[in-house]
This record gives C-alpha cells, sequence and structure tokens, in this order.
C-alpha cells in the first residue's frame, strides 16, 4: 500500500506545472534509501517574490525501494541510482 501513495506521489509532481521535474534520485545506503525529486534549474519562470520550494526527499526501507523500481519503468519516470561508498 505505502509503494501505491507514493507511486501517486511521484506521478503527481510529474504532472505538475509549475515546476519542471525531471526525474528521481535515489541513494541506497545500508540500512535504507533516500529518495530525492528533481527539478530542472531552468530559473526563467520562477517568481522572484517566493521562494522555490522543492519536494522533501523521502526515506525508504530497501524493501519498498525494491518494490517501487519496476512501478517506475513501467511509468517511464526516470530516475538514477547512486551507491556511493564513502570513507
Amino acid at each position: 500500500m505505502k509503494v501505491q501513495n507514493l507511486l501517486s506521489q511521484i506521478l503527481l509532481e510529474k504532472e505538475r506545472e509549475d515546476r519542471n521535474f525531471t526525474g528521481l534520485e535515489f541513494n541506497v545506503r545500508d540500512k535504507g534509501v533516500v529518495m530525492n525529486y528533481k527539478y530542472d534549474d531552468d530559473a526563467t519562470a520562477v517568481d522572484v517574490h517566493r521562494p522555490r520550494y522543492d519536494k522533501d526527499p523521502e526515506v525508504l526501507n530497501l524493501g519498498t525501494f525494491e518494490e517501487l523500481k519496476p512501478l517506475l519503468y513501467e511509468k517511464n519516470v526516470p530516475f538514477k541510482e547512486r551507491r556511493d561508498d564513502f570513507m
């Protein structure tokens, strides 16, 4: 159920007209995944009187992430999966 709710939030964000959603970035760690929404940095259409507010990152467990990935492929939502190792 959580995966379906998350997918519907992503699809709503993708269809917004006030921001140019370009995809998702997943930062995979040992104990979880941080999902960030990515937007086009084109600042020409931004109202200078309203600060830009992007959607907050979501923290997922590894199981939820693995359930979400095939649904993102199915709905043609672009995403990048990062598994950076830090020293």
